[in-house]
């Protein structure tokens, strides 16, 4: 392509001060596989530019020096590169570190970008685990709208990232077909449970339109699937899951592959041979959605080949009741039983996985439980609770001299299950108890 055509491309700047995971974010955005590589960025001083395409988009990322206020010698060199970058771009990313929260670097980068006349998304780096969602809110502070959650390095909300990203480039870049909000979809599990088989059952049953599109900021190549009735989704494909006869590493990168099929997804259909139960292995990657947060669909195929069905089905059932009391369908990949059940079910998981609460829903089901089930004596009253973040929902509430104990943040959790239907997704609770005034002497 000629070099005046590539300098049109829409230029997004990642800014932000030094060890924030600007490197590494700019990496997850363009497809490179930080994860598995296991390897930290290097410093960054000069302005580097990728070229990335998401959803039919193409557009540069340019990944910039760390902001420092007191800049000398090659960091002030390199963060005139960075200032350049800030001037040139079309879309621009503050990223900060959720952990360190605020600090008066980034306070600075705030305030400068307050006045910029491109769009500027703020990015709530290494947002690693659930828990460190509800912190997210305190990023409000800096003035720049909602903050966005994402673990760079395990690709957590990065996806919802680029989609926010590609909606704010200029109009005069966009492609004659607009881009699409599929829902995204990973088929997971064991090898030789009949995921294949059961997938090409799936696109024959509801005779769907299928395009192979090899993934320009992934490695995996997803499958596009047109239901009728139901519009377009995304399949993100996996590797089986391994056990542990073969070579530990294949099994660790098949591990990893399967875990990041699951992170790219929405809600992960995970598929166990019904014979032999919710096995080990079965147990480990149903586990791993949970953990990453995502809406879990248990299909137990070759269900046809059971014997004492209705004893296998309830003991399958209530081995999932620890797992967000996750939905068992029964099916067969071979002769079609239950297949047609599969595309409403998914995605009415996803519905639920996006689903958001009004607040006072969430301090109607608080205090109801309550009623029912006092707190413990050493927590207190809990008095507000609300959604912080949805996919999945996140609650923080609010009060109590300390948070609760194990066992009454999961009767908490079943309620809101309970209440808001969210059987299969997982629910994250943030307790934030009341501070203690501090004693004077």
């Amino acid at each position: 392509m000629p070099a005046d055509a590539e300098r049109r491309l829409p230029l997004v700047a990642v800014i932000g001060r030094q060890n924030v995971g600007k490197s590494t974010l700019a990496n997850r955005l363009h497809g490179r596989r930080a994860a598995i590589a296991h390897g930290s960025p290097g410093v960054t001083r000069d302005r580097v530019e990728l070229e990335t395409t998401w959803r039919g988009r193409r557009f540069r990322i340019a990944d910039t020096a760390g902001f420092l206020a007191k800049a000398r010698g090659v960091e002030a060199a390199s963060l005139r590169q960075a200032d350049r970058a800030v001037e040139e771009a079309d879309v621009i990313l503050l990223v900060v570190d959720v952990r360190t929260g605020i600090v008066e670097e980034d306070a600075r980068l705030a305030r400068r970008l307050r006045r910029a006349t491109v769009p500027v998304l703020l990015v709530g780096n290494k947002a690693d685990s659930q828990g460190d969602l509800a912190d997210v809110a305190d990023l409000h502070r800096l003035g720049l709208g909602e903050p966005f959650a994402v673990s760079a390095l395990h690709g957590i909300g990065t996806a919802e990232l680029l989609d926010r990203v590609v909606a704010l480039l200029p109009d005069e870049a966009r492609d004659a077909e607009p881009a699409t909000e599929e829902p995204r979809f990973a088929l997971v599990g064991r090898p030789n449970v009949g995921k294949s088989s059961l997938f090409n059952r799936l696109l024959g049953e509801e005779r769907s339109v299928v395009s192979e599109e090899p993934g320009t900021t992934r490695d995996a190549v997803d499958s596009v699937v047109t239901w009728p009735d139901l519009g377009r989704v995304r399949f993100v494909d996996t590797a089986g899951m391994r056990r542990g006869q073969r070579v530990r590493g294949v099994e660790y990168y098949t591990f990893l592959r399967a875990s990041e099929a699951i992170e790219q997804a929405q809600v992960a259909m995970v598929v166990l041979e019904a014979p032999d139960g919710l096995t080990t292995e079965d147990k480990r990657i149903v586990a791993r959605v949970m953990e990453t947060g995502r809406a879990l669909l248990v299909v137990a195929n070759k269900w046809d080949l059971v014997e004492g069905r209705d004893r296998v089905f309830r003991d399958l059932q209530e081995t999932l009741r620890p797992f967000a009391r996750a939905q068992a369908v029964r099916a067969s990949a071979l002769s079609g039983q239950g297949v047609h059940r599969l595309p409403p079910l998914l995605m009415d998981l996803h519905r639920r996985w996006s689903l958001r609460v009004p607040t006072s829903r969430v301090n109607e089901i608080l205090q109801d439980a309550q009623g029912q089930r006092p707190t413990p004596r050493n927590t207190g009253t809990l008095h507000y609770a609300t959604q912080v973040g949805a996919g999945p929902p996140t609650f923080v509430v609010f009060g109590g001299a300390r948070p609760p104990d194990a066992t009454y943040r999961r009767f908490l959790e079943n309620r809101l299950r309970g209440e808001l239907g969210l059987q299969g997704v997982p629910i994250e609770l943030r307790f934030r108890a009341r501070r203690r005034a501090a004693s004077g002497g």
